[in-house]
């Protein structure tokens, strides 16, 4: 039972709503079947792990139904099948209980459809002074607009005749709105991976789209310009383009949805590492710039938790930029929204690059002395700073050595090492030691350790390059 739809479904309760989700099924008008209450009842003492054995389908037919007779199994599938039929509506209510706007819809095809006519009007001038009132005016509130235009339309009660031309010109112009904000919103997707990916897509009618966005129809509608914005940004890639662009959405951020917002600027944030690693150093602080913004906007917390892999892209771009202080208040103020699991190592791994970015190598040591990591990629990043440390501090030539020589083992001896990033390891360890050793004697030139690390995999090789041209100046 344990890897039924049934089950799936039920780790995807949350659990405040587990109790709420018992009344669901409890209620007659949702359920009517004693036996889906008997079974529910039995498994939510199991929540939300649901690894048992007393979770197996003869278990838990016998316990649960002991008048059973003949084919059990199917008997139990069946009730099985029902329950998770109550979960999926008990979603979808939720849904549509959070939902005013979603809710108003629904409402005015009940009352069409029963021909409750006044009701049905009434809900539609409801909805329409909603969708005015709302401050977020994105793509959903664009489609709410078309649907509550095609609803009246609809409507068998509406007298076509008597509402006159500017009403039918309003319901256009409401699906034109629609039409442009999601088209440019996938393309300009789908014009990201031609540049980046080199894919290849010929899209209809866009460039006749774009000739017609200064249409007084598209006013004010700036999840049009955001990504009409985006696409003439792929297709020059202009600074003065990325400009307006930032602007419009820094301006506008208040006519997004959280969703949107967090589309647009992992769209712009995407153009602007591409261009950094295109060696346009200038964009790094556009990346930062973005990434704080994330940051104001609660972007990048999910569920009340930050990616761990988040939160070390902005440790390592704030570095890049040397804002160390706001580097350091970032990690003491966002470490809490980690997860409790890798808190503590990230945290560290974090502070270990703060650090060594600030050339304070002797406490990036410090941190690494007392802790010990749970999990490969820590260990990884933690012998690779103790390494590092070792190489640019004097009088550690034997730890250095000593170092090296565990950290090679390390990486061919470790089974759940992949051979990709056992490759690059090995080959920073190999270049690392080789620099160090040309401190003392050089035995090799600049142009020929260039030319094997930029065709090599080495992990670090931006830092590997950096130390190579100092040795040789």
């Amino acid at each position: 039972m344990q890897k039924s739809k049934l089950i799936g479904r039920l780790r995807l309760i949350e659990r405040e709503e587990l109790r709420n989700f018992g009344k669901f099924v409890e209620s007659p008008y949702h359920n009517t079947d004693e036996k889906v209450i008997r079974l529910f009842d039995y498994l939510k003492k199991y929540y939300p792990i649901f690894e048992h054995k007393k979770l197996d389908r003869d278990y838990i037919a016998s316990k649960l139904f002991p008048e059973w007779k003949g084919n059990i199994y199917k008997k139990l599938s069946r009730v099985m099948s029902s329950l998770s039929d109550r979960i999926e509506d008990f979603f979808v209510f939720k849904e549509i209980e959070k939902d005013k706007l979603e809710y108003r819809q629904f409402l005015l095809k009940a009352y069409k459809y029963r021909k409750g006519d006044w009701f049905f009007n009434q809900t539609a001038d409801t909805l329409g002074k909603a969708l005015l009132e709302t401050q977020e005016q994105g793509i959903a509130h664009y489609f709410h607009q078309y649907r509550l235009n095609q609803e009246i339309y609809t409507h068998t009660a509406t007298e076509r005749v008597e509402k006159g031309i500017e009403s039918f010109k309003n319901a256009i112009d409401n699906l034109d709105v629609f039409y442009f904000g999601i088209k440019f919103m996938y393309a300009s997707e789908v014009y990201f991976r031609e540049l980046y990916y080199s894919e290849k897509s010929e899209l209809l009618l866009i460039d006749n789209m774009q000739e017609r966005i200064n249409n007084p129809v598209f006013e004010n509608k700036k999840h049009i310009s955001v990504f009409s914005t985006i696409i003439d940004l792929y297709k020059t890639r202009e600074k003065s383009t990325y400009k307006v662009l930032k602007n419009l959405v820094l301006e506008s951020s208040s006519q997004f949805s959280t969703v949107e917002k967090l589309d647009m600027v992992t769209m712009c944030n995407n153009f602007c590492i591409m261009e950094y690693n295109h060696g346009k150093m200038e964009y790094l602080i556009e990346i930062f710039d973005l990434h704080e913004y994330g940051l104001e906007q609660g972007l990048w917390l999910a569920d009340g938790f930050i990616n761990y892999s988040i939160f070390n892209n902005i440790v390592g771009i704030a570095c890049g930029v040397k804002k160390f202080d706001w580097t350091r208040d970032f990690i003491l103020r966002y470490a809490k929204y980690l997860r409790e699991e890798v808190r503590a190592n990230v945290r560290v791994t974090a502070m270990c690059l703060l650090e060594f970015s600030m050339g304070n190598f002797e406490e990036v040591l410090e941190l690494l002395r007392d802790v010990e990591f749970l999990d490969l990629h820590h260990n990884l990043n933690a012998k690779s700073y103790q390494l590092r440390c070792y190489f640019e501090l004097e009088g550690y030539e034997t730890l250095f050595y000593d170092a090296s020589n565990a950290f090679s083992q390390y990486c061919r001896r470790h089974k759940i090492i992949g051979t990709s990033t056992q490759k690059q390891y090995l080959n920073f360890i190999s270049m690392i030691k080789r620099i160090y050793q040309n401190k003392y004697e050089q035995k090799e030139n600049e142009a020929s350790m260039l030319k094997e690390l930029k065709e090599s995999p080495h992990v670090y090789a931006k830092w590997l390059k950096e130390k190579i041209q100092e040795e040789f100046k």
